[in-house]
């Protein structure tokens, strides 16, 4: 019997707020660094960039995070509770 998937995913889109300094993907990455770390214990999947033009020609661009909620508390599925991972 296939083990179902139980995996579940997150996901935001975030980009500069509209004007000047949109275009900023330093100022892009900070902001979506400061989300990331604002959501707590999470295990990041995928950062994927996006460039949109605007109607005046002006570079707008986003990143959509995918992520998950860490389960720090519960073992890995390879490992049995309670025993150190086995030293080959």
């Amino acid at each position: 019997m296939t083990k179902p998937i139980t995996n579940h995913m997150h996901h935001f889109t975030q980009n500069n707020p509209e004007g000047i300094g949109q275009d900023s993907v330093p100022a892009l990455l900070r902001r979506v660094a400061t989300t990331i770390e604002e959501l707590g214990q999470v295990e990041v999947y995928d950062l994927i960039m996006h460039n949109e033009i605007t109607d005046d020609g002006t570079d707008w661009p986003s990143i959509t995070v995918y992520f998950d909620y860490s389960q720090a508390d519960e073992p890995e599925e390879d490992e049995p509770e309670g025993d150190a991972p086995a030293v080959t």
